[in-house]
């Protein structure tokens, strides 16, 4: 082992590899209350595409597996090993901001930069990236948002997934290759800015694979003007505030482009916790005593005209379905302008997450649904939670849907899952709660994205993928990593 200690310190340089037990150990678990700890026997630190490369030859010749990992902020147990040993690689060094480009309207980026760092640069020149990656951006980075299809930061109602946007991206595939894809897969392409041409979308194979195809370097995303005009309102909703907000939300699909940008709905259950426990948010006090749904939305535009026209539409739908207005100022608590005014995307959710106190720590089932099936799922929950009372009680977690967010199309995400105590007695309990709910999200219909070890094996556990589909997927793995090097055990490759 000495050897291969000795490889990865030539590839990448001494101060880049560790093998010191408090290291691995700081790499040997997610964020979640289930999963054990699995502890590496290096973390190496890549500082640019060609070591990243030459880790991962590293790791063929002596056949260990690597796992990617990004900011760490995969609920799903993505970014830690599944079984023990191997190298987990930490893309953070690779956090620079190659190029933007105003005409192509492109930002080229290393993979390893966080999702705020980006586009804290992009609205000093008036852009962003349209959706602005997972809630925990100031955390996580693009590479990490790319392989799972991030949505939940900012502008999934406008933009839908990250990864709708991406252009281009370099990619170490599992045996050390480098490729280009998108508009980069030709040498004549002056500047990336559309990933579609050449045959095959060959690019989107890495987009949303949870890290098993290949290690993403670099990205090209498109960027967007922001709007100079826009429109931030919260509503409490008439119960069953999950039936009228996919109302609204299939209505309002149904009227065409109306610029909406974000749009969430919180159950009670969710109100309550931020009204009684989560103190620090500046919307709180408003909410106090509400035992209904929060149902809010941010609203772009590019005139005046043009937001008075469609706020007017959205409002009226708002209020056919029961929606009652709160005030104009986040005091008033009006959490959509929190949200969008004082970047609260990459705050809210992190305060959920230890929910019922202090040691609270979270085991997401969030997926995606069609937005006429949002209140089926709900009721799927309920169901769920009566049938393992039991087990929850045990437990001491807690069960259900803390929001529900528009995204793309009548894509809606649904924030579901479990709050469980993060004790070691409790650890096989909670895992038993855990999958049992992850294969009832599948089994009703939800579509996981952060798939990583649990969401994926739950898929293949279930038998939800058609026999020629998964064997599809094992022949481009068996392709592409012969020697099981990245990622292994997600999905059971």
């Amino acid at each position: 082992m000495d050897r291969v200690l000795r490889a990865l310190e030539d590839a990448v340089g001494s101060e880049y590899v560790s093998d010191e037990e408090f290291i691995l150990y700081t790499y040997s678990r997610g964020i979640d209350g289930a999963l054990p700890e699995r502890m590496p026997e290096y973390v190496v630190r890549p500082g640019s595409t060609e070591e990243v490369s030459r880790v991962v030859r590293i790791a063929n010749r002596y056949k260990i597996p690597i796992v990617p990992r990004g900011g760490g902020c995969c609920l799903t147990g993505g970014s830690k090993p599944i079984e023990e040993g191997g190298i987990v690689m930490d893309l953070t060094r690779m956090n620079r901001i190659l190029n933007i480009d105003f005409d192509a309207m492109t930002v080229t980026v290393e993979c390893g930069i966080t999702w705020a760092k980006l586009n804290t640069i992009l609205f000093e020149k008036g852009y962003y990236t349209g959706t602005l990656g997972p809630g925990s951006g100031m955390s996580a980075v693009v590479g990490g948002g790319l392989s799972h299809h991030s949505v939940g930061g900012g502008g999934g109602a406008k933009y839908g997934t990250c990864s709708e946007h991406c252009v281009a991206l370099e990619v170490v595939l599992p045996q050390g290759d480098i490729i280009q894809t998108g508009s980069n897969a030709s040498i004549y392409v002056k500047e990336p800015f559309c990933r579609f041409g050449f045959g095959p979308d060959l690019l989107s194979i890495f987009l949303g694979d949870n890290g098993i195809f290949g290690i993403k370097t670099k990205a090209t995303l498109e960027i967007f003007p922001r709007p100079e005009y826009h429109e931030c309102k919260t509503f409490v909703l008439e119960n069953p505030g999950e039936v009228n907000a996919a109302k609204i939300w299939l209505e309002w699909r149904k009227k065409g482009d109306l610029g909406i940008y974000d749009s969430q709905y919180l159950p009670p259950l969710t109100v309550i916790a931020y009204a009684g426990l989560l103190t620090e948010f500046p919307f709180i006090p408003a909410w106090k005593g509400i035992d209904k749904g929060i149902f809010w939305y941010t609203l772009e535009a590019y005139t005046e005209k043009e937001l008075e026209e469609k706020v007017k539409i959205a409002d009226e739908i708002v209020k056919k379905h029961g929606g009652e207005e709160l005030g104009e100022k986040v005091e008033d608590g009006n959490i959509a302008r929190w949200h969008y005014e004082m970047h609260g995307f990459w705050q809210n959710w992190h305060g959920l997450w230890n929910g019922i106190g202090p040691g609270s720590i979270p085991c997401t089932t969030e997926h995606h649904v069609p937005i006429h099936r949002v209140p089926d799922i709900f009721k799927a929950f309920e169901k769920w939670e009566e049938e393992n009372r039991p087990l929850l009680e045990k437990a001491g977690a807690f069960s259900g849907v803390s929001t529900a967010i528009l995204c793309g199309h009548t894509t809606v995400e649904v924030d579901s899952g479990l709050l469980v105590w993060d004790k070691p007695e409790l650890r096989e309990l909670n895992r038993k709660l855990w999958i049992s709910q992850l294969q009832m999200v599948i089994k009703a219909g939800g579509m996981p994205y952060m798939t990583g070890e649990v969401y994926s094996q739950a898929l293949v556990d279930t038998g939800a993928f058609s026999g020629p589909y998964f064997e599809f997927l094992r022949t481009l793995k068996n392709a592409l990593d012969p020697n099981r090097i990245l990622s292994p055990g997600k999905y059971r490759l």
